[in-house]
């Protein structure tokens, strides 16, 4: 996407281009179009590593941090790295937002090309509060040679120039340019004199390519801008700035079109998802090297040490079938001519007596037991660091059970029919292979960290919880009995009001766009869908209704609550929806006095 010298990717995209409009000339078959989806998930897989990579930087700063507070570092070296992780922090949350909006547009032009693929048509990945777009498998639309949709969201009626929309997208894209070389470039630096020398870039400094070719006005500004960047940083913000840069036009065939014209101007609607791709890409790109960056800024002390040796380890070595082990694989480095020294205290935060003594080689293990319940130890360990002997502090938590098992319900205190109800259930003291779960009046698997249950037509079932001894007994651990009962249903909303509000102002009706079927206050967290709905309206003194066949409200029912005055009634009736089951099921109607 750069204005600059062009990568072999950048060079691979614009290839693309240009096969594509030879494709379309020749009416090519949908099995070729499936060629830009492989493109596309080569993108996506490139974006992915890529953001492995920048996750590990941000992971290692995270390390270097847990390392200078153990090692008593000075507390503006702390502060220090905790300035670098927060510029870190602000600039991948503006490439995530940045990042995540190509891939929204992409999937809300599939949608206006195919409403009957889902929407959004991406998965989320991450953070439930922050997480990072992916786009679904495109094999699945059934338009993949739409060429109409693109050029109509993107391009103005008739003519090869941008519409808002599309002047939107290089606006995003030069804002995300400009903001992350400012927040990479800012840095101040102990000038030895009682002062600082600060460093930062000036991005009005930059110019944009007239087109795809005449790129030396460009370079020359590249090259002004970033004097004042830090010698370090440079070669790196010069980068970040020719990958998102875009020339105005390119030329094509002996004719000149507008850069957002050239993307999406007779493209198919997979071609088009895929440049949203590329450049969500080219800002992970961005992301990465500006991390790199400021990254390289923070500062680690030394250790003496002349051995490094891998070690494994999880959190349990037990898992039950179905579910998946967090092996964690790391390098400790250590001195193994100095013996391993130890002062520590169990249970005993205050330090009231002497600490408990441990010698032995590097690696041997302090052995702990206990009675049942929490128990904590912190005490040192000898570290020589940089020729001197200091005391590192430690400290780990465990606990001691007693063999028991406990069932829990984590919807309520009861199974519901036609729903996959979570029971978290455990057995401690057992090796969870000999841990057996059964049920009467249910089925129940496992799912993840939940068991599922599913009712039968019964009133009552019985969860049970067994397992075998060392001696080869079945011991009965658990037996809990819980009532069946059918899901409760919905109730109808609009504009966020139920049956409780029986008045509504009228620009509050306007506004609404659809019938909802929500439980409410229920804690069960139940999507159902509305299948159906009537409105009733008056037409010439005579009352009729208008049908819908979903939640939303047609075309005719906005007009006519427009039309309504204030004073008379707002009603819906015959409001159907469907619960997990698929099944449409009567939920009742609302009414609203309109304000």
């Amino acid at each position: 996407m750069g204005g600059g010298k062009e990568t072999p990717r950048q060079k691979l995209i614009g290839l693309m281009y240009l096969v594509l409009m030879a494709l379309l000339a020749m009416n090519v078959s949908k099995s070729i179009l499936n060629a830009f989806i492989i493109v596309n998930d080569k993108f996506e897989h490139a974006a992915h590593l890529t953001h492995k990579t920048t996750q590990a930087m941000m992971d290692k700063m995270v390390m270097q941090k847990a390392t200078l507070k153990a090692t008593g570092a000075a507390q503006k070296e702390v502060d220090d790295l905790l300035a670098i992780m927060n510029s870190a922090d602000e600039i991948r949350e503006l490439a995530r937002t940045t990042a995540n909006f190509f891939v929204w547009e992409a999937s809300d032009m599939i949608h206006h090309s195919d409403p009957i693929m889902p929407a959004p048509f991406y998965i989320e990945e991450g953070s439930s509060e922050k997480p990072y777009f992916s786009l679904m498998q495109m094999d699945t639309l059934s338009k993949k040679d739409d060429y109409d949709t693109a050029p109509h969201m993107y391009l103005l009626e008739g003519v090869l120039e941008p519409s808002e929309r599309g002047t939107n997208i290089e606006n995003r894209l030069f804002s995300f340019r400009d903001s992350l070389i400012v927040m990479a470039a800012k840095y101040s630096v102990d000038n030895g004199e009682g002062g600082s020398k600060d460093y930062f870039i000036d991005p009005s400094l930059l110019v944009r390519p007239p087109n795809s070719h005449d790129t030396t006005a460009f370079e020359e500004s590249i090259q002004e801008a970033i004097k004042t960047c830090h010698p370090n940083d440079q070669a790196r913000i010069k980068r970040i700035i020719e990958v998102l840069t875009v020339p105005e036009v390119i030329g094509n065939h002996g004719e000149v079109y507008p850069w957002i014209a050239y993307q999406f101007d007779h493209t198919v609607i997979v071609a088009a998802a895929t440049i949203f791709t590329a450049l969500k890409n080219d800002v992970k790109m961005s992301e990465q090297l500006a991390i790199e960056i400021v990254s390289g800024r923070a500062k680690m002390e030394t250790f003496s040490f002349n051995k490094i040796i891998p070690l494994a380890f999880s959190k349990s070595s037990y898992i039950n079938q179905g579910d998946s082990l967090d092996l964690k694989i790391m390098i400790a480095a250590f001195d193994s001519t100095e013996a391993m020294e130890l002062e520590y205290y169990v249970d005993d935060t205050i330090h009231s007596g002497e600490p408990l003594i441990f010698s032995g080689e590097p690696g041997d293990a302090l052995k702990l037991s206990g009675g049942v319940g929490t128990h904590y130890v912190e005490g040192t360990i000898e570290v020589k660091e940089k020729g001197a002997v200091k005391k590192k502090p430690w400290k780990f938590n465990y606990s001691v059970g007693a063999p028991t098992a406990t069932v829990a319900n984590a919807d309520l205190a009861v199974l519901y029919k036609g729903w996959d109800n979570k029971l978290k259930i455990s057995a401690s003291g057992y090796d969870p292979e000999s841990v057996k779960i059964s049920c009467s009046g249910c089925t129940i698997s496992k799912k993840g960290e939940f068991y599922i249950a599913k009712p039968g037509n019964g009133k009552v079932a019985t969860i049970s919880v067994s397992a075998t001894s060392d001696d080869g007994q079945n011991v009965k651990l658990a037996a809990e009995e819980f009532r069946i009962f059918p899901l409760p249903l919905p109730k109808p909303y609009f504009a966020n009001q139920t049956f409780d509000k029986p008045t509504m102002k009228k620009g509050t009706a306007i506004s609404a766009s659809q019938v909802l079927a929500k439980l409410g206050d229920s804690p069960l967290n139940v999507k159902y869908t509305v299948t159906g709905f009537k409105m009733i309206v008056s037409k010439s003194g005579k009352i009729a209704e208008l049908k819908a066949k979903n939640g939303k409200l047609t075309g005719d029912m906005k007009k006519a609550i427009k039309k309504m005055p204030k004073g008379t009634s707002l009603t819906f009736v015959g409001v159907s929806a469907a619960g997990p089951s698929g099944k449409s099921v009567p939920i009742g109607g609302l009414s609203f006095k309109l304000l």
